[in-house]
């Protein structure tokens, strides 16, 4: 276990995509059967690439969207903190604690050093940004190179898994490989209708108690949705430190921050195990720890993988009677 474990760390920049792409495999190949029950398979492929495509778009648009609302509102938002700023060292002082000043209030004479030290600052910030950005393109290309590869070889692996197998392995592997996949497509539409509630109860949160940017709020949270367990409580966060850039006084601050945070809490409570209870069947403590785990070994990627991976694993073992003793516990 600890061997491919490391394995699977040292090995990220081959496995990770790969095994989004046999996720997305297992949620389009539906779409693509469809398709190619009527037209050729080069068409089904076309139509199950695109359908990906356009998800990721919407996805993106929408984060795109968000970010615009909120950076047009910068220079607001730089004078809200600043004063929030101030407050707290007018209140620091009046308690005898002493708080060292802005970088940037150094007076005209420093304007110079200051742009100076800001741009030294940022650039490396900018470096970094920009350096994961071509490494995220680099990654979904892969992706979307193992996607669209595979849905030429699903049917060919199962026709070798058959043939060349022996009759009672080929057709577990088969079986299992099938309903692991149908497994996955539930719980994504499962999670993806909780989530769809969630960002639409926090953007109409938002929009209520006039929290600005509503949109991005309640894209912020149908997006943690998708990670279990943590991401509806880390979802509380962002919309909470804004109101108390933009608000200043506690009391909306703590109403923004216990209304979202009871609005997850129903939704976590009583709307996901409707939802998601039979899609799942799997309890809140291994999928925590398995959002952990995947999370650790390949990042944010990891942690939305997390469940899916779990699905399957508790899949395998509960085909085989040797491990089925792990899919019970």
């Amino acid at each position: 276990v600890v061997l491919t474990v490391a394995a699977l760390r040292l090995s990220e920049p081959v496995t990770l995509p790969l095994t989004t792409a046999v996720v997305l495999l297992a949620v389009t190949r539906p779409l693509f059967c469809w398709v190619e029950r009527r037209a050729p398979r080069w068409l089904a492929a076309t139509v199950a690439t695109v359908a990906v495509l356009l998800a990721l778009a919407v996805v993106a648009g929408g984060f795109a969207l968000s970010v615009g609302q909120v950076a047009g509102k910068a220079p607001e938002i730089a004078q809200r903190a600043q004063a929030l700023v101030e407050q707290v060292r007018e209140v620091a002082q009046e308690r005898g604690v002493s708080l060292p000043p802005a970088g940037g209030a150094q007076g005209s004479g420093a304007q110079g050093g200051g742009a100076g030290q800001l741009a030294e600052r940022v650039f490396p910030v900018l470096t970094r940004v920009f350096a994961a950005g071509g490494l995220t393109l680099e990654r979904l290309g892969l992706v979307l190179a193992f996607f669209l590869l595979g849905l030429f070889e699903v049917a060919a692996f199962r026709d070798k898994a058959l043939r060349r197998l022996r009759p009672a392995v080929g057709e577990a592997v088969v079986q299992t490989a099938a309903e692991a996949a149908a497994r996955v497509r539930r719980f994504l539409v499962a999670i993806t209708k909780t989530s769809l509630i969630s960002g639409v109860a926090t953007g109409l949160f938002a929009l209520l108690v006039g929290l600005d940017a509503p949109l991005t709020w309640g894209l912020a949270a149908f997006l943690l949705n998708y990670v279990p367990t943590i991401g509806p409580f880390v979802s509380v966060v962002p919309p909470t430190l804004y109101a108390l850039v933009q608000f200043g006084g506690a009391g909306r601050v703590a109403l923004v921050f216990f209304g979202l945070g009871a609005l997850q809490f129903a939704i976590g409570n009583f709307v996901d195990p409707l939802i998601e209870g039979r899609a799942v069947r799997v309890s809140a403590l291994v999928i925590l720890a398995s959002v952990a785990f995947w999370g650790w070994l390949w990042g944010v990627v990891g942690a939305l993988l997390a469940v899916p991976l779990t699905v399957v694993l508790v899949t395998v073992c509960e085909r085989f009677e040797r491990s089925r003793w792990v899919a019970d516990l």
